[in-house]
């Protein structure tokens, strides 16, 4: 199966709180977004309902290696609701740069940019992969 990119923007970072997505995208059968939250970026990942890892109770329970740990465990992150399953990451940590609409902005950080998200993205997926062959 093909890769799918449905929408793809760059991230700017700026001082209004907003939810919007960057990148919306199917990679080896994993849907995954990258959303643009105004101070800093964050990342998510589908659980399809047949993985090993759907039933969890914490993301503390993943195991998976990302920028910052994951963060997030719930249900889609822009929809909500539903039973689907996703997990996410953010980009606002020591030294990443978070611009002055949150209380614990850093100027002088790390912007990420959306390669560089999708990079974790497909590494994210390539440890579910993994996790569900074990």
């Amino acid at each position: 199966m093909a890769d799918i990119i449905n929408k793809y923007s760059d991230m700017i970072y700026g001082n209004v709180l907003k939810r919007d997505v960057l990148v919306d995208g199917t990679i080896e059968e994993y849907n995954f977004l990258i959303l643009n939250l105004g101070s800093h970026p964050t990342a998510y990942v589908e659980i399809p309902s047949n993985h090993c890892c759907y039933n969890l109770k914490s993301y503390d329970d993943f195991g998976i290696d990302v920028h910052g740990g994951v963060t997030y465990w719930s249900c889609h992150p822009v929809k909500r609701g539903g039973k689907d399953r996703w997990i996410g990451w953010d980009y606002a940590h020591f030294d990443d740069y978070i611009s002055g609409s949150s209380p614990r902005h850093c100027l002088e950080g790390k912007q990420w940019s959306v390669d560089e998200i999708l990079e974790d993205v497909k590494s994210v997926i390539n440890q579910l992969k993994e996790l569900a062959h074990e």
